[in-house]
C-alpha cells in the first residue's frame, strides 16, 4: 500500500467517524460513560502515533461525535413512552445502544426510539442489543404458537425503517435466529472472555497434550466443560477448544414451558473442575434444580460425584419461579457464577450485594471495537480471531459497580 493510498484511506475513516451520532436508552445509560471511554480509547489504538494534524482531528471527533447525545425518554402518567432526540441526526449514522430489563416495556422503548430516528431523516442506524428477548420461541413446536424470535426482528425493522443497517448482539439462544432478520446480524460471543477468565482462575496448563475439544466421558485432565443440554453443545465445544480441555453434554427433555427433565449419565469427575456453560440463566432450575420440589440439577449431581463446579452464562436474567428467585437457588448451591453485563444491573449496589458468588464481565470493550468496525467498514471477524488468541484473564474488564475494587480497565490488542 502506497503512502498516498494509506493517507486517503485514513482520511475516509475520519470522514465516516465525523458523521457518527451515539445514542443510548435508559437501561444503557448507567454504563454510558464507561462505554464512551472504551470507544474513545479504541480510536487511540486504531490511529497510533498520529501526526499533530491528525491528532487534532481525532480530538475534535472524540469531543463532538464520540459521546452520547442528549435525549429525553419519559413515561406519561398512563405509561406511554415519549422519546425526543435533542441533537441533530439528519443524514447521520446513528449507533443505538440498548439493554433489556423488562422485555415488553423496553421493546416498546426501542421501537419508539427507532420511529423517532426514522422520522428525523437519519442516514443509517446500527442497533446494539447485547441481549435480545423472545429468542426461546424460535420455531413452531406446537400448534397455534408464535415464532416470537422472528417477530422481534420484524417489529424492530419496521420501527427503524429501511435505513436500519445492522443489528449486533451476543450469544443467541439458537443461532438460526440470525436468519430472522433480512439484513446483517453480528452475533458476537462472550465465550473468549470466559476462556480467558478460567485459564487464569483454574490455572489451566496449556502444555497438556490432549485433543482440543475432544468429547469424552472419562479423562484424566483436571478441567471439563459441560453443557446442561444438547442445544448448548456447540457453545461447550467452543469453550473447550479455547481452553484445550475435553467437553461433554447432558441431555434435557423439556416437557412443558418452563418445565424440563434432566437426564444425567455417569461421569468420572472426582477431584476435577467442571465448568457448566449456558447462554442464559433464567430461574436457574436447569442448572441447580428446584430444592422446593426435591429436584437436583447438574450442579448437585456433579458435586455428588466429587467435582468442583463453576457456572458461566452470557445473559443473567435471574428470574423467580415458585416465589424463589434465581439468586437464592445459586447461593444455596454454593457455586461461583460468571456472567456478562448484557442486561443492566438490577438495582444500584446489586453486584456488590452478590459479589461473594457473582462475577460480571463488561462487554463494553468488544462493543467499542464492533462500533468502530461497523462505522468504517472493517472486518469484525478478524478482530474476533485476534481476540481469541490474545485475550488474557488479568486484562478482562470486570463490572464491580459500587465496590472498593471499582471497574478494572482492559488493555487488549
Amino acid at each position: 500500500m502506497t503512502k498516498e493510498l494509506d493517507r486517503l484511506l485514513r482520511y475516509e475513516k475520519f470522514l465516516k467517524l465525523a458523521n457518527v451520532v451515539l445514542l443510548n436508552s435508559r437501561n444503557a445509560e448507567p454504563s454510558g460513560r464507561h462505554l464512551e471511554e472504551m470507544i474513545r480509547n479504541r480510536m487511540d489504538k486504531e490511529f497510533p502515533r498520529p501526526s499533530p494534524q491528525r491528532q487534532q482531528i481525532l480530538a475534535e471527533i472524540k469531543e463532538k461525535n464520540l459521546r452520547f447525545v442528549k435525549r429525553k425518554i419519559k413515561q406519561h402518567s398512563d405509561g406511554e413512552l415519549f422519546v425526543q432526540v435533542q441533537e441533530n441526526v439528519r443524514e447521520k449514522d446513528v449507533h443505538v445502544f440498548h439493554k433489556f430489563r423488562d422485555p415488553n416495556l423496553d421493546l416498546v422503548e426501542l421501537l419508539v426510539i427507532g420511529d423517532a430516528l426514522k422520522r428525523s431523516g437519519m442516514h443509517s442506524a446500527t442497533v446494539y442489543v447485547p441481549y435480545i428477548p423472545y429468542q426461546r420461541q424460535d420455531k413452531k413446536d406446537e400448534g397455534r404458537v408464535p415464532i416470537s424470535s422472528k417477530l422481534f426482528f420484524e417489529v424492530v425493522a419496521s420501527a427503524f425503517g429501511p435505513r436500519l443497517r445492522r443489528i449486533l448482539t451476543f450469544d443467541f439462544h439458537a443461532r438460526q435466529a440470525q436468519g430472522h432478520f433480512d439484513g446483517p446480524v453480528d452475533e458476537l460471543s462472550a465465550v473468549p472472555e470466559f476462556a480467558a477468565y478460567y485459564r487464569e482462575v483454574l490455572k489451566i496448563n496449556h502444555e497438556e497434550k490432549i485433543v482440543p475439544g475432544e468429547r469424552t466421558d472419562h479423562d484424566d485432565q483436571h478441567v471439563l466443560v459441560l453443557s446442561p443440554d444438547a442445544g448448548g453443545a456447540s457453545r461447550a465445544r467452543y469453550l473447550a477448544k479455547l481452553l484445550k480441555v475435553p467437553y461433554d453434554v447432558f441431555d434435557k427433555n423439556r416437557i412443558a414451558h418452563g418445565v424440563a427433565e434432566q437426564k444425567f449419565k455417569p461421569l468420572d469427575v472426582e477431584g476435577k473442575k467442571v465448568i457448566l456453560i449456558d447462554d442464559m440463566i433464567d430461574t436457574a432450575g436447569s442448572l441447580v434444580g428446584e430444592y422446593e420440589n426435591y429436584k437436583i440439577g447438574p450442579v448437585q449431581y456433579l458435586q455428588g460425584l466429587g467435582a468442583e463446579v463453576y457456572i458461566c452464562a452470557t445473559h443473567a436474567l435471574l428470574s423467580k419461579k415458585n416465589d424463589i428467585c434465581a439468586e437464592e437457588r445459586l447461593q444455596r448451591a454454593k457455586v461461583p457464577v460468571l456472567v456478562t453485563d448484557s442486561l443492566p444491573e438490577k438495582h444500584p449496589g446489586y453486584y456488590r450485594q452478590h459479589r461473594d458468588w457473582l462475577k460480571v464481565l463488561s462487554l463494553d470493550y468488544t462493543l467499542a471495537k464492533a462500533f468502530y468496525c461497523n462505522q468504517v467498514g472493517e472486518s469484525i471477524s478478524e478482530f474476533l480471531r485476534n481476540r481469541e488468541e490474545k485475550l488474557q484473564g488479568k486484562k478482562l474488564d470486570f463490572i464491580l459497580h459500587d465496590t472498593e475494587e471499582g471497574v478494572v480497565d482492559v488493555d487488549e490488542q
